[in-house]
This record gives C-alpha cells, sequence and structure tokens, in this order.
C-alpha cells in the first residue's frame, strides 16, 4: 500500500481550565440532528466538506499568493490540464491521485494552501462546471508530479468524476491558493483539529515542520472520524509521534477500537478533550489553533468561515475557552 515518506515533508501542556463544559459539542463525525435542523450531516455525506468544503467557493480570503524557488507548474490565474499518472488505492474509499508535472517543474505552492479542480465533463445543476478545491499531499517542492488524497463521497460530483478518472485522463488544475502562511518558529505550540478529510492542510503544516529541524515549534493533532479504517495517513502519524518529539497524535472515534494508542478518544471532541490537549489561551501569540474539517465540527469548534473565505467571527468551543480570534485559523 502506497504511503508518502516522512523525509518529504512531546506532548504540550494542558490548556487553561478556562475550558468550561457547555451546550455545544464538536463531533468525531457531525453533531446529531436537532429537531427541524437541516445542516447537520453525517461525515460519511459529507461530499463538500470532503476535501473542499471548507474553503468557501465564493473566494479565498485576502491572502496573497506567496513567491516559491523554483519553477511552478501551476499558475493561480489560469486553467492548466495535468495528466493523471497513477492511481494508488489507500483504504475502502479514498486513493492517492498521482499527476504529472513537466520535466524540472514542482507545483510551486506554498505551505499552507490549495489547488482548484475543474472539469468540463462534471456540471451542476445550472450546467456549469463544478469546481472544488484540493490540497494536495505531496511536498511543494516534489518535482515532476503533484499528489492528491482524495475520498469518494457519494452524489459528490467531483470526487466520483476523480475516482472514476484513469491514467492518461486530463484535468484542469488552476493555483496554488495560499490558506495560511506558515513560517517556522513563529509560535511555540500549535493544535490542529481535523475531522475526516479535513487533514489535508494539517499534514501540509506537519511535513513542514518535520522537514526542517530547526523549527521547534510543538505540535498536537486531534483528529476525528467515524472509524478507525478511514483514518487517513495513519501510518505516517504512528511513525511521525514514535520518531519526532515535537508532534503528539490523539485520534478520536464515534466507536473506540481496541488496539488504538491510549490517548484515543470515543465520541464527540468535547470542552474536556480540548483542556487536556490544547495550550492555554493565556500563551497568546505564542500559540496557534488551526481547524478544518465538515461544516458542523467546525462550526461547534469555531465558529463557520464567513462570507468570501473569510475567517468569521471565532465563536463554538474555543471562544467559550477564551481563546481570542488571532490565535485561532480555519481553513
Amino acid at each position: 500500500m502506497f504511503r508518502l515518506p516522512l523525509s518529504a515533508r512531546a506532548a504540550l501542556p494542558n490548556a487553561s481550565s478556562s475550558l468550561r463544559a457547555g451546550s455545544r459539542r464538536a463531533y468525531a463525525s457531525a453533531p446529531p440532528p436537532a429537531a427541524g435542523a437541516k445542516w447537520a450531516m453525517p461525515l460519511s455525506l459529507a461530499g463538500l466538506a470532503g476535501l473542499g468544503a471548507w474553503y468557501s467557493l465564493g473566494g479565498f480570503g485576502d491572502v496573497k499568493p506567496i513567491a516559491t524557488e523554483g519553477k511552478s507548474a501551476l499558475n493561480k490565474d489560469e486553467w492548466r490540464e495535468f495528466t493523471l499518472k497513477e492511481v494508488k488505492p489507500y483504504n475502502h474509499d479514498s486513493s492517492f491521485f498521482i499527476f504529472e508535472l513537466p520535466k524540472g517543474e514542482d507545483s510551486g505552492l506554498s505551505v499552507a494552501s490549495a489547488v482548484v479542480f475543474k472539469s468540463d465533463a462534471v456540471k451542476d445543476d445550472k450546467d456549469k462546471p463544478v469546481i472544488r478545491p484540493y490540497t494536495p499531499t505531496s511536498a511543494p517542492d516534489t518535482p515532476g508530479h503533484i499528489d492528491f488524497l482524495i475520498k469518494k463521497y457519494k452524489d459528490g460530483k467531483m470526487t466520483e468524476f476523480v475516482h472514476g478518472m484513469q491514467p492518461g485522463d486530463k484535468l484542469s488544475i488552476k493555483g496554488p491558493i495560499p490558506k495560511f502562511p506558515y513560517k517556522a518558529n513563529e509560535f511555540e505550540e500549535i493544535a490542529l483539529i481535523a475531522g475526516g478529510s479535513g487533514i489535508t492542510p494539517m499534514w501540509q503544516i506537519m511535513q513542514q515542520i518535520s522537514a526542517d529541524k530547526s523549527d521547534k515549534t510543538k505540535v498536537t493533532l486531534i483528529y476525528s472520524n467515524k472509524s478507525q479504517a478511514d483514518i487517513l495517513l495513519r501510518e505516517e502519524f504512528d511513525a511521525l509521534s514514535k520518531k519526532d518529539e515535537r508532534f503528539k497524535i490523539v485520534y478520536g472515534l464515534d466507536k473506540k477500537d481496541k488496539g488504538l494508542p491510549a490517548d484515543t478518544f470515543e465520541g464527540y471532541v468535547t470542552p474536556e478533550v480540548l483542556s487536556k490537549y490544547l495550550p492555554a489561551p493565556a500563551k497568546a501569540d505564542k500559540i496557534k489553533i488551526f481547524v478544518c474539517g465538515p461544516p458542523p465540527q467546525v462550526a461547534a469548534i469555531s465558529g463557520g468561515k464567513g462570507a468570501k473565505g473569510s475567517q468569521g467571527e471565532l465563536k463554538g468551543l474555543l471562544a467559550d475557552a477564551g481563546y481570542q480570534p488571532d490565535q485561532v485559523y480555519k481553513f
């Protein structure tokens, strides 16, 4: 089974006890629907929430592209066609899709950033091409190819199309779309709170830190999924936490399976979970909390994003705990 090399790219102090139990709860899959609620969705059905819905399709915020070294195969202002080189199955519903880049060129992406896919063969209800954002899993400076780990969602038009592609098929890609400009040692500690395929921008950051031994940033990943089989990149995360004391990995599942690490929790991401693993809000500009996952989960933890990809108001469990807007970033 194909796995990305870690070379391609310590438990943290407990958060402040000011994290208090409240009525909001963040979920490994999604909250149970309240009577008449239309927004709750299970993670397994969160098609747009997979590798892209948490990016607003109305815009990408105010982050401007960052200059990168080397020759970039991508262009943020125009669609370019790339050939699918290889498909490597990962688990029961996810595969790596490796697209070929011109010789001597890399993706030109910064950490963390995304691209957008388009195909004239995939149309929306208004007969317009479907456009969806995805985060590559390959390191930005990887020459000759760009890789994506994509989960197939029922009724997800783009994911179903991509999973139906064969080597030699072409897909239009535009980018990069920079999100958060990560800098080594800007923070003493960061926490990454992810659900499902919202893990991909977190993996970008983790690869970058892992590859830079001069970066002393400590990292805690809280990663929620429905089941053990749904955990993407688990082998990479487990290996990373064993070999590098900068990283701590905490899994959350709807139902805890045997054989998982002792820190694995069952059910929801609760105030108690965050209190146990997040750096304290009192550490001010020395910390950063990143959030990415299905919209209901993001809403419960940090409040949803605003119009045109803006960060929106900080709400949810993190606001209740006393974190400030400049301490939190929503992918």
